[in-house]
Formats: structure tokens, sequence, C-alpha cells
């Protein structure tokens, strides 16, 4: 979501991938262990996605129904990428291919084998705490509902040009494009 909304408003970014095992990249931070971070250009280190995105978008004002939307992407539609991609081990490690160029090749195959085996080991439970039982159902479910939003526009709630939902819900989307 902050990748798509810094593109969005055409906010430079430079983003660094994060070893999912050393975290490494973000040992600056303390008290905050979980991606996104972000460290503004006067220094300042803003956490969480929302939190990030409303720095992005600064003053301009944004609907109560895009924030909803937003929050919906996050809090409903997001979950359900995880389950739908470490359904297997093979899944699991596909996911991870990107790990060999972001991280060389020792610390990759790492990430990818030992990434893909605690992936593997918490897709039932992430499904458990959704309740989710057909993960790609719960996603088909989740996609008629944002596809409703749209009403047959490009961009919800038939309008012209996007808003933070749109942005929100395409981060969301792009952030698993090319996994299994």
């Amino acid at each position: 979501k902050v990748k798509a909304a810094a593109r969005w408003k055409e906010i430079p970014l430079r983003s660094v991938e994060v070893n999912p095992l050393t975290k490494s990249e973000i040992a600056f931070s303390r008290e905050h262990r979980k991606v996104p971070i972000a460290v503004t250009g006067d220094g300042r280190v803003v956490v969480e996605s929302e939190r990030i995105i409303d720095e992005i978008l600064g003053d301009e004002p944004v609907s109560d129904e895009a924030r909803r939307w937003s929050r919906w992407a996050s809090d409903e539609l997001a979950v359900m990428m995880y389950p739908n991609i470490t359904r297997t081990f093979a899944e699991c490690r596909a996911t991870l291919a990107y790990a060999d160029e972001a991280f060389g090749p020792v610390s990759g195959a790492l990430v990818k084998w030992v990434g893909a085996l605690g992936m593997s080991l918490a897709h039932g439970k992430v499904k458990k705490k959704y309740g989710i039982d057909d993960e790609r159902a719960a996603l088909r479910d989740k996609l008629a509902v944002w596809e409703h939003a749209l009403e047959g526009g490009p961009f919800r709630a038939a309008g012209t040009s996007p808003d933070l939902a749109d942005v929100a819900v395409f981060g969301v989307l792009r952030a698993v494009d090319g996994t299994p």
C-alpha cells in the first residue's frame, strides 16, 4: 500500500528489502520490528502503513469512505493473500524467490528454505485465525466485494480518477503480483 501511495502521489521512495530472518536492515528501529518502516527526509521514523500513507498524503483531504475502504484493504483483503500464496511448501518457496537477488546466494537460500518452512507451518494457523475454510473461495468473495464497489468503472464508486481506496486495494494486489 505504501509503495502504491508513493507512486500515486509521485513521491520518491527508496525501498529496501528486509531479510525476514535477520531483519538487520531495520536494526535502527528497536521498538518496531515489522515492515513497513519509513524514514522521512528530515530523519523521522514513521511506522505502519496507515501512518506512512498519512505522511505521504500530508494535508490532502481524504474522505471517510476512502479511509474505510483503505482499512478494508488492510484488514480484510490483505489477510486473504497469505493463505493464497502459502498453500504448499513449493508455493512458499516460490513466494520467496526474490531472496537470492535481494540477499545473495547463501542468505537467499536460507530465507527460501527456512522462511518457506515457517510460512507453511503458519498457513493453517492464519486460516484458523481468520475463519477461512477455502482460501481461494474466501479471496474470490473479497474481490467480489471490491468489484461491486467499482460499480462497473475503473475506480471505486465509478469515479474518474483513483482515490486512497483504489490505491490501497491496488497496493495489496500488487504486493502479491508474480506469486503463486
